[in-house]
C-alpha cells in the first residue's frame, strides 16, 4: 500500500442559549442567538504500519489542564493512537461558553451558571471524542498534498503610542505571518477527503456587542472549503497572540464572513495546483477533421507518505511572583472598583482584577503559588509537511522562527493546542509591555507571566520534536538566539506531472 488511510468528521456542540462567553470580559450579558453550529472537526490517519494520529478543531476559546489532558487520554483510547498522537486545536473565538468550569470562574460565574457551564463542558468532551471516532470510521485510501496561501487581512496589534504606551491596535510595522499552510487529503482520483488550514489571527471579527455564540471566521471559511470542495474542513489557530484581522471586534458579521471566504480562497489555492498522488499520463488516437492524441492522468503507487509523531514536556519558568503586600494592596483597589461601579462593563474588568488578585493572595499564603507552568510541546509529521503545536498564546515571531528552520516542506505552526497556558510574547516585546507580556497571565489563573527565555524554549522544543520526526534531516543549529528573520518561509513549486 503506498497510501495513508484518512478519514474526517464535523460534530456540532449545540451549546445551549443563555451561558456567558468567554473572551471579552467588558461582556455581560449571555448568548442570545446562534451564527451557525460551533462544531468539533477531526482528522483521522492510519499509516501502512498501523500507527495512527488524529487532529481535532474545537470552538472554544480554550480547554486547560487538567481537562485538556483527560480529553486527550480519551481521544487516544478512541482511536488507538498515543496520546502524543492527538492534536486538539481551540479556535479561540471569543463567542463560545467556556469549555471547563475554571474558565467560568473568569467571569465570577453564579453558581447555577457554574453548574451550566460544567454540564456544557462533558457534552463538549464527548462530542470531540465521537468527532475523532467518526472520522476513524470513515478512514479510506489517502495520500496528503501541502500547500501555502497567502492572505493579508491580519494585523500586528500591538500598537504604540506617542508617549510609549502599548494598546491593542494595528502596528503596521510589527511581525506579522500572512502565509496559509494548508493540507488536503485526498483519494485517488484527487478528490478532497479533507482540508486543513492554518492560519495565526485573533478569532475577534466578532465583537462583544454581538450576543451570539460564533465560530468568527473560521465558520464561513469552513463552509467555503466544504461548498467548494465537497470535503472537511478543519482550521487550526496558528501563532496568533499578538495578531488580529484588520478589522476586529465588529458589530455584525460582516467582516467575519469577509475575512472566511477570503482565508479559504487562500487556502484552496494553495493546493489547487499540487497533486497528491503520483501520476503517469496516458495517451490515446483519437480524431475528427484531423487525426489527435489525447491524454488523460491516472494515479500511480509510490513511496508510502510517512506518518510519525513526537511531543516533549517542557517547563516554562515564571518572572518573579508579587509579593503578598503587592497583591493584598492590589485587592483592596479591586474590591473598591467592585463597590463603586454602576456600569456592568466597568464592574466585570473590576472583578477580572479582584478575582485575580484574590486568588494570587490565597496562593502565596498557602505556598501553592508556581514559579513555573508544564507545557506540551509537539509535532506530527504528515508524509513531507508537519504541524508544530505550542500550549498557548503564541507571537507571530515565534511560530515563524519554528517554520524557518523546519526540515518540513510545509509547516503549518499551531498555537492553542493541547492546552492553553499564557500568552507566549516575544522575548523582544518584554521592554515595551502592555497587556500580553505585563498581565496577560491574569486570564490564565497565573500569578505572573512566563519569563522572556520561553521564546527560545518554544523554539527549541519545537524544532527538536521535528528532528525526530525528520530522521533523514540533520538537525537544525539550536545554539545561540533562534530569532525570527521575519521572512516567511518559501512557498514550494507545485508538484504537477506536466509530461508524459
Amino acid at each position: 500500500m503506498s497510501a495513508l488511510a484518512a478519514g474526517a468528521a464535523a460534530v456540532s456542540l449545540e451549546p445551549p442559549l443563555g451561558l456567558p462567553m468567554v473572551g471579552f470580559v467588558r461582556r455581560h450579558e449571555p448568548a442570545r442567538w446562534s451564527v451557525g453550529d460551533l462544531e468539533a472537526t477531526a482528522v483521522a490517519l492510519e499509516a501502512t504500519d498501523g500507527g495512527r494520529a488524529v487532529v481535532v478543531g474545537i470552538d472554544t476559546v480554550a480547554i486547560q489542564a487538567p481537562e485538556v489532558d483527560a480529553l486527550r487520554a480519551r481521544v487516544a483510547a478512541a482511536v488507538g493512537c498515543p496520546a502524543d498522537a492527538v492534536l486538539l486545536n481551540f479556535n479561540h473565538t471569543h463567542c463560545a461558553p467556556p469549555a471547563s468550569p475554571w474558565m467560568a470562574r473568569l467571569g465570577g460565574a453564579s453558581p447555577d451558571v457554574a453548574e451550566a457551564v460544567a454540564a456544557y463542558a462533558e457534552t463538549l468532551a464527548d462530542r470531540v471524542v465521537a468527532a475523532a471516532r467518526l472520522a476513524l470510521s470513515r478512514c479510506e485510501e489517502a495520500r496528503p498534498v501541502w500547500g501555502v496561501g497567502w492572505c493579508p487581512e491580519a494585523v500586528n496589534r500591538r500598537e504604540r503610542l506617542p508617549d510609549g504606551r502599548v494598546i491593542l491596535g494595528w502596528n503596521p510595522d510589527g511581525a506579522v505571518d500572512w502565509q496559509v499552510p494548508t493540507l488536503q487529503l485526498r483519494r485517488r482520483d484527487e478528490t478532497p477527503i479533507a482540508t486543513v488550514v492554518g492560519y495565526g489571527c485573533h478569532t475577534v471579527s466578532v465583537g462583544p456587542d454581538v450576543l451570539a455564540y460564533s465560530a468568527d471566521y473560521p465558520g464561513p471559511m469552513r463552509a467555503a472549503v466544504r461548498g467548494w470542495t465537497g470535503g472537511e474542513c478543519v482550521f487550526l489557530q496558528g501563532a496568533g497572540g499578538n495578531v488580529l484581522p484588520r478589522v476586529a471586534f465588529a458589530a455584525d458579521l460582516g467582516p467575519s464572513r469577509a475575512l472566511g471566504r477570503r482565508l479559504a480562497l487562500a487556502a484552496l489555492h494553495a493546493v489547487a495546483d499540487r497533486q497528491a498522488w503520483p501520476t503517469a499520463w496516458e495517451r490515446s488516437d483519437d480524431g475528427s477533421v484531423t487525426p489527435f492524441h489525447l491524454y488523460r492522468p491516472h494515479a500511480v503507487d509510490g513511496p508510502a507518505p510517512a506518518l510519525r509523531a513526537a511531543e516533549r514536556s517542557v517547563a516554562f519558568p515564571l518572572l518573579p511572583l508579587p509579593t503578598a503586600a503587592e497583591v493584598e494592596a492590589e485587592l483592596r483597589e479591586a474590591e473598591a472598583r467592585v463597590a463603586a461601579a454602576s456600569d456592568p462593563a466597568a464592574r466585570n474588568v473590576a472583578r477580572y482584577d479582584r478575582d485575580w488578585a484574590a486568588r494570587t493572595a490565597a496562593a502565596l499564603a498557602d505556598g501553592s503559588a508556581p514559579t513555573s507552568v508544564l507545557g506540551p510541546v509537539g509535532a506530527l509529521r504528515i508524509g513531507d509537511g508537519a504541524i508544530v503545536t505550542g500550549p498557548g498564546e503564541i507571537f507571530s515571531e515565534i511560530g515563524l522562527a519554528v517554520r524557518e528552520r523546519s526540515p518540513a516542506e510545509v509547516t503549518l505552526y499551531a498555537g492553542y493546542t493541547n492546552g492553553l497556558i499564557s500568552y507566549f510574547p516575544a522575548a523582544s516585546e518584554y521592554p515595551h509591555g502592555g497587556y500580553e507580556p505585563g498581565y496577560g497571565n491574569r486570564s490564565f489563573g497565573l500569578p505572573a507571566q512566563v519569563t522572556p527565555e520561553c521564546d527560545g524554549l518554544l523554539v527549541r522544543a519545537g524544532l527538536q520534536t521535528l528532528a525526530a520526526c525528520f530522521p533523514e534531516h540533520p538537525e537544525a543549529e539550536l545554539d545561540g538566539p533562534l530569532l525570527a528573520t521575519g521572512a516567511a518561509p518559501p512557498v514550494p513549486a507545485p508538484r504537477v506531472a506536466l509530461r508524459p
